[in-house]
């Protein structure tokens, strides 16, 4: 039987689109909850604030540890079947989490919480990847990441509303618990890819793992991968401790300082014009991907520079320039994930997305968060400890344009061997 290519129609590819993203909005939901109880839970269970920073940094360690391996099943099982089994792991450890009374089993349930989220981002960008022709895909990749930033703002929100409203903690994990159960079922039915293998070829084979080699000796993708080490040591950080600076510089309540950052964050919904803006770059430029990244690092350096050394200012001034760090950041987001996607072929995306991911979240996020808190405790807490550590992290920021730089001269001759062609699953 001759097989089909995988082709969706236009309302197809929407609903996929539209289905990733509402889940991907649960997810970061899920995550930045934790930011907004993040002092009532420290109360409760009496923390200090590194313990508090990796009791958040556990969810990051839980995403870096298996994104790998649930990438690599959706490069070779279904990423529906993957989709699906993720979302519901992710939504039970939420719930999961309201029922924890002591830091140890709060730890491992955050850290499952991690574990059911990790191969989405790789997964969910492979499969739109090719559901939409490449000269959107900036485009595509930033509406998407816009709804994870939403969530984040609505995790935000409605996380801090419930902790003033009702005092416990733990109302909010109840609530968002439930979504992404009843999403991983209509995502099970959605028309995915074939898995790219040779007839009668296993999952794991060695044909498979052989062909790691290729993802390694691109440039284009190495690059990226080592930007985002340097670029999510700050941005990680700021979403898991502003909500604390708040607090602490501020005198907010939970409600004040989710209601103050999630406005802010709300500028991370704009990632669609940023893909906008490099999709048009790349199309009169064979490297305006890269170089709008390099531009958007740059721009988010000198403001989240201005915004750290305002803390304490007034609440407008530091918002305003936190909130336009955060803007180029948005416009960033997009086009990197676009970049990865364009120079490694279908067969391998959500692989080496996986790769990419574990590095970036394990020697990024994960150690940047952890970090500042570490610095904090060092300073003695409060706003001037969270401020230094904050600062301690910009040279490594800056690095990331560097990077992007150097990615500009490798990425038109990379993306150009790269093509899209999959067949249809069934």
């Amino acid at each position: 039987m001759e097989e089909k290519k995988y082709e969706v129609s236009r309302g197809s590819g929407v609903t996929i689109l539209v289905i990733l993203s509402l889940l991907w909005l649960i997810n970061f939901a899920d995550r930045s909850i934790m930011t907004v109880v993040l002092e009532a839970v420290k109360a409760n269970l009496k923390l200090s604030d590194a313990q508090a920073g990796g009791l958040v940094a556990m969810v990051t360690a839980g995403i870096a540890i298996l994104t790998l391996p649930a990438a690599i099943f959706g490069d070779r099982w279904a990423r529906r079947k993957v989709i699906a089994l993720m979302a519901v792991i992710w939504s039970a450890a939420t719930l999961a989490t309201a029922f924890c009374i002591n830091i140890g089993q709060m730890m491992v349930v955050r850290f499952m919480v991690g574990a059911g989220e990790a191969g989405y981002s790789p997964v969910g960008q492979a499969w739109l990847s090719v559901s939409f022709r490449k000269e959107i895909r900036s485009l595509i990749l930033g509406i998407f990441f816009a709804f994870s930033q939403l969530g984040m703002v609505v995790g935000l929100l409605v996380g801090g509303w419930l902790l003033t409203a009702t005092g416990d903690w733990r109302v909010p994990f109840y609530v968002f618990g439930i979504p992404g159960i009843i999403l991983a079922v209509i995502v099970y039915f959605l028309p995915d890819y074939k898995t790219v293998k040779e007839q009668g070829e296993a999952a794991l084979s060695k044909k498979y793992f052989k062909s790691w080699a290729d993802i390694f000796k691109c440039k284009s993708y190495l690059l990226p991968t080592i930007g985002g080490i340097f670029f999510l040591t700050t941005t990680v950080a700021v979403t898991v401790w502003t909500p604390t600076i708040l607090m602490r510089a501020y005198n907010m309540d939970a409600a004040a300082a989710g209601r103050n950052f999630g406005l802010v964050s709300l500028v991370l919904f704009l990632a669609p014009l940023g893909g906008l803006i490099a999709d048009r770059w790349q199309k009169r430029y064979n490297r305006g991907r890269p170089l709008f990244l390099a531009l958007t690092c740059f721009l988010a350096l000198i403001f989240f520079a201005a915004a750290f050394i305002n803390i304490g200012q007034p609440v407008p001034t530091f918002l305003t320039l936190l909130g336009l760090g955060m803007f180029f950041v948005a416009l960033n987001l997009p086009v990197g994930f676009a970049v990865v996607n364009d120079v490694i072929a279908p067969g391998l995306r959500s692989t080496a997305i996986g790769i990419s991911a574990l590095v970036m979240q394990g020697l990024g996020a994960t150690l940047g968060t952890v970090a500042v808190g570490a610095i904090s405790d060092r300073l003695g807490g409060g706003a001037l400890g969270l401020q230094w550590g904050l600062i301690w992290t910009l040279p490594i920021f800056a690095l990331s344009v560097v990077t992007n730089l150097i990615l500009s001269k490798y990425y038109p001759e990379d993306s150009a061997k790269c093509n899209d062609l999959v067949y249809a699953e069934k």
